[in-house]
């Protein structure tokens, strides 16, 4: 075993147990793994360094741009005020706030989306047929379920890191498409939604809720009616674009900054705002661990790395049997510890694995991006799911056993979903 292939392994498992650890910011990590691998002379400076201008990279950024603008809108506040106003019957109201969920989740985080959603706990008086906390932790599992249901919010981004991912990982010749996380999402999330609607409600008790627990929201005030027009114009026609960029004499990455472009031209994002809407930890990281995907190409630590998960689950195992095993170890770890570290450990092991046994790894990308979006049995499964515990004064079998069988149901459908989209049986 050469040098620079055990540098290689020791650097992802140093990167494994810091994303494990929870205490590392995920920008750090990204550049520990480019400075770390430039460092040691496994990379050289252009291969550790030079993801920063990859096109994955750049369309990213230009999209969190894109979704910053977005956000500006009253969109979310129309969408909050609606689900507020209907104080209904139990089940409606449970209906109308778990939609009011999913809307707002396709444009904010869970967190945001939990605390957007607390004053719905004035609204719900002692009369009311539901109780708040009856809401409060199905709200949070169903707003992790139906992230990207639509390409708007993390959706915008999703099929673009994956596609970084793939082509780091050997698999270009397997390209994501943008609506593919879109399609893979919606018989999970209905399951779930269903689930939660007609049973699962029924099964949280009737606490009072500890507002203490959310940080107070200011009603955000939008931009006026001209601005809101064009941002929505613009959303809209890029979208169109993106969809049909292969139709377009331009590169598909050029698309989204293009539109941000127009955005600011015409008043409607000045560069503090665009700024402010980048996630740079998601682009320090993201630009950082494609470089030790590069390395583990390069030294052939990821067929190491393969042959070791092929091992492991003995035999000869199908691609199925793979994607299964992939699925459930995902889903299970995200229980514990952060869905976005346990995505980015598992899947280029997946994508590695998929390409040494030659199939299609798209399949069990989706698979484990959606099975880490369950985030349900505990409360160290997400910040905002630990939040919505917290205010809800639950315990922890009363949020448990509640949800086993929406976790299971997920769990079946995300099986089903991905081999309807990729079939490997």
């Amino acid at each position: 075993m050469s040098t620079e292939l055990m540098l290689t392994l020791g650097t992802l498992i140093v990167v494994i147990v810091m994303f494990l650890s929870g205490k590392a910011n995920f920008g750090f990590i990204g550049m520990f793994c480019s400075t770390f691998l430039c460092l040691v002379g496994v990379l050289d400076f252009s291969e550790a360094y030079g993801n920063f201008a990859s096109t994955n990279v750049i369309m990213m950024s230009a999209m969190f741009i894109m979704a910053g603008a977005l956000n500006k809108t009253s969109l979310v506040n129309k969408v909050r005020d609606f689900i507020m106003s209907r104080n209904t019957s139990g089940r409606t109201i449970v209906f109308l706030y778990l939609i009011g969920v999913i809307l707002l989740t396709q444009l904010v985080s869970p967190l945001g989306v939990i605390s957007m959603m607390l004053p719905l706990s004035m609204a719900l008086g002692k009369d009311s047929p539901v109780s708040t906390s009856q809401l409060l932790y199905p709200g949070a599992v169903m707003s992790h379920a139906t992230q990207a249901l639509t390409p708007l919010g993390m959706g915008l981004t999703y099929y673009v890191t994956a596609n970084a991912l793939l082509e780091a990982n050997g698999a270009a010749a397997y390209p994501m498409g943008m609506f593919d996380k879109c399609l893979s999402v919606i018989l999970p999330a209905t399951v779930t939604f269903i689930y939660f609607v007609f049973i699962g409600y029924k099964l949280f008790p009737k606490h009072e809720v500890d507002t203490t627990q959310i940080a107070e929201v200011k009603e955000k005030k939008g931009c006026d009616p001209r601005t809101e027009k064009i941002i929505y114009t613009v959303f809209i026609i890029t979208m169109i674009c993106l969809a049909c960029s292969n139709y377009l004499p331009i590169p598909m990455h050029i698309i989204p900054i293009i539109a941000d472009l127009v955005l600011a031209a015409l008043g409607c994002l000045t560069a503090r705002e665009a700024k402010n809407s980048i996630n740079f930890d998601s682009v320090l990281m993201m630009a950082g661990l494609l470089c030790l995907s590069t390395a583990m190409q390069k030294t052939g630590a990821a067929q190491v790395v393969a042959d070791t998960v092929v091992a492991l689950l003995g035999g000869n195992p199908s691609p199925v049997m793979i994607e299964l095993a992939f699925l459930i170890t995902g889903a299970c770890l995200t229980q514990v510890m952060s869905n976005t570290a346990t995505y980015n450990v598992l899947v280029p092991l997946a994508i590695m694995t998929a390409v040494a046994r030659g199939f299609d790894p798209r399949g069990m990308v989706l698979a484990i991006s959606l099975g880490t979006t369950g985030a349900m049995l505990t409360p160290m499964s997400s910040p905002s799911v630990a939040i919505a515990f917290g205010a809800g004064k639950y315990k922890l079998k009363e949020v448990f056993l509640p949800c086993l069988p929406a976790f299971i149901l997920h769990t079946i459908a995300i099986f089903i979903s991905v081999n309807l989209l990729y079939p490997l049986w």
